[in-house]
């Protein structure tokens, strides 16, 4: 069966970074993933703990606050650049496989409507620039499937390709934006051979389908929404996928009053549980 982790975060309860790591562990996860910290005390205390306790340090999801400057003239999509190489940069020195990336930022009201594709060859070349870095040093930018993932994902991939950088990209499948954030593509089909990781995590949908939000992407414990769990499994076998189902969860996103009662030991095995139960639909 494939392995399981989680995304590193304390869910508003009191604990010590070492011992969320170890209470990971003991609950039944392999690997974790962070954000990206430029600083080397937190890194080297993670590296350490996480190697005592057997855990991977799977991947870092990079920076996107702004990222969809990368894609418009100015100092600030250079800027974009610069950080990417340095989430890179992070990764060799902790032997970290890939850093997660999402190509862009939707406005919070998003239809994919009049404004069509973002996509731009300088945003291309930035991203290619990036994407050569990786591969040079052997880690991945790993493209994530965010608001517009049949726009600006497919054109960039597509891009890449053309240049020969496959071997510094990848493509983490956020299974929680495709159910809350419409596409017409099939991941396995458009995406599925560069496939490298998971974010799983449930929601109820798109609730008005003129008006996509990103409130519809609630981040619930898998099987507490409204996501088809078998389909996933699905998508999963047909790309062959050997990783890692990692959620990628919140207490307490957009209000959801349902986690507050929890211990923190009760949480944690709970989505353990739901993991474990999602990489078995995938056998």
């Amino acid at each position: 069966m494939l392995k399981t982790g989680i995304q590193f975060s304390k869910q508003g309860y009191e604990i010590s970074d070492a011992d969320l790591l170890r209470l990971y562990a003991d609950v039944g996860f392999s690997s974790f993933f962070t954000g990206w910290v430029n600083e080397g005390d937190f890194n080297d205390r993670t590296a350490d703990v996480a190697a005592k306790c057997g855990l991977v340090w799977e991947s870092i999801h990079a920076p996107f606050g702004g990222i969809t400057d990368i894609w418009k003239e100015g100092e600030k999509g250079d800027a974009w650049v610069a950080k990417l190489k340095a989430v890179a940069d992070t990764c060799v020195r902790y032997g970290i496989p890939y850093m997660t990336v999402h190509t862009m930022n939707a406005p919070q009201y998003n239809n994919n409507g009049p404004c069509g594709s973002r996509f731009n060859q300088l945003g291309a070349d930035r991203f290619a620039e990036v994407v050569s870095y990786c591969g040079e040093r052997n880690v991945k930018a790993s493209f994530e499937n965010v608001e517009f993932p049949q726009r600006e994902m497919e054109s960039l991939i597509k891009e890449l390709e053309k240049r020969g950088l496959e071997n510094g990209m990848s493509v983490t499948y956020d299974v929680g934006h495709w159910h809350c954030y419409p596409c017409e593509l099939d991941f396995a089909d458009t995406f599925g051979k560069y496939l490298i990781g998971t974010h799983v995590h449930d929601n109820f949908g798109v609730k008005n389908p003129q008006i996509i939000t990103w409130d519809d992407d609630s981040h619930l414990l898998p099987f507490d929404g409204t996501l088809d769990y078998r389909k996933v499994g699905d998508t999963l076998r047909r790309c062959d996928y050997k990783g890692t189902i990692t959620l990628e969860i919140s207490r307490s996103r957009v209000g959801m009053p349902w986690y507050k009662d929890y211990t923190i030991e009760q949480y944690f095995a709970t989505a353990a549980e739901r993991a474990a139960h999602v990489a078995s639909l995938c056998e």
